[in-house]
């Protein structure tokens, strides 16, 4: 039984990947698919969001639908290629179109889509933004923007839910607010391993314009990285160990402590992006994100706003 967040949960990770270029609207891609237990596989998509899947007797259950619906197909097809099991639920753990804009391919063969309310919520909330700012992808992809189509979660839960499908329990957990409300957890407890919410990247320097509470976000990695797992699978980067959870968790802690101070001295928004050194993390994917990460955590200091969501 699923007793709460920190479970005891031992692997040694023997994973197996396999390695293709694929050829979706344009530029190639490498995708990765790490088979992280006999069941569960992990998709790295180095250029764009992750997914994983669980296979049983039963069906399939699928965690996030990446990027737009033709990434949505190339994820089914090579679900297909391992199994012709039916899809039965799919997860969205937070509310970005990176992660829900294949939601689209999964509802059309019957599948549940399940996330958390807050995420539900959101995605309905400010689709006309989230749409507006993948366009960027969509063009480097050669993706049709028209292809995509808000699909919403059919079911939703407050705090934890259990799916069973063909003998496995899936657990889906949330604690409060980590990156974004709503980001939910997903332990694999026979494959002791864990899929994240949008609350850890490996190395990679986050976007802070969502979270309501940097806080908190700190405590559920600090939670996670207590946790006996070994894999650690994250939404953006590569299969990753409680040991990067806990990197983020001190570079958070860090960055929001430090833009805190400015906040509090009086440093003008423009002094401190120029100003506040985080050059300890500049080889973190993203640290291009510094300033607009300064920026958006002046906004939440200042204000306890997220304009994101007006």
């Amino acid at each position: 039984m699923f007793k709460g967040f920190i479970c005891a949960f031992v692997l040694v990770w023997a994973g197996v990947s396999c390695q293709a270029q694929t050829q979706t609207g344009g530029a190639a891609k490498e995708i990765v698919e790490r088979q992280v237990a006999p069941d569960l596989y992990f998709l790295y998509d180095e250029t764009s969001s992750n997914s994983a899947f669980l296979i049983t007797d039963e069906g399939v259950l699928v965690v996030d639908t990446r990027q737009h619906p033709r990434d949505g197909q190339d994820l089914l097809d090579r679900i297909r290629k391992i199994t012709d099991k039916p899809v039965k639920w799919v997860v969205n753990t937070h509310f970005h179109g990176d992660h829900t804009y294949g939601n689209s391919v999964f509802k059309a063969l019957g599948a549940n889509i399940v996330a958390h309310e807050d995420t539900a919520r959101i995605m309905a909330q400010v689709a006309d933004k989230e749409f507006a700012r993948r366009q960027p992808f969509f063009k480097a992809r050669h993706y049709d923007p028209g292809e995509v189509k808000l699909t919403l979660p059919s079911l939703t839960f407050s705090k934890d839910l259990t799916i069973h499908l063909g003998g496995r329990e899936v657990h889906l957990a949330y604690r409060g607010p980590g990156q974004n409300p709503g980001d939910t957890f997903v332990f694999f407890p026979h494959a002791r391993a864990v899929f994240t919410s949008g609350a850890f990247g490996k190395r990679s320097m986050p976007n802070m314009n969502f979270t309501p509470s940097p806080e908190n976000w700190v405590k559920l990695l600090t939670d996670v990285a207590k946790m006996d797992v070994d894999v650690v699978m994250p939404p953006h980067g590569d299969i990753a160990t409680r040991a990067d959870v806990t990197d983020l968790a001190g570079f958070i802690n860090y960055e929001y402590a430090t833009v805190k101070k400015a906040v509090a001295d009086g440093v003008p928004l423009e002094t401190a992006i120029a100003t506040l050194d985080f050059s300890a993390y500049k080889d973190w994917h993203n640290y291009t994100r510094r300033g607009n990460d300064i920026k958006g955590l002046y906004e939440l200091i200042q204000t306890g706003q997220r304009s994101y969501f007006k």
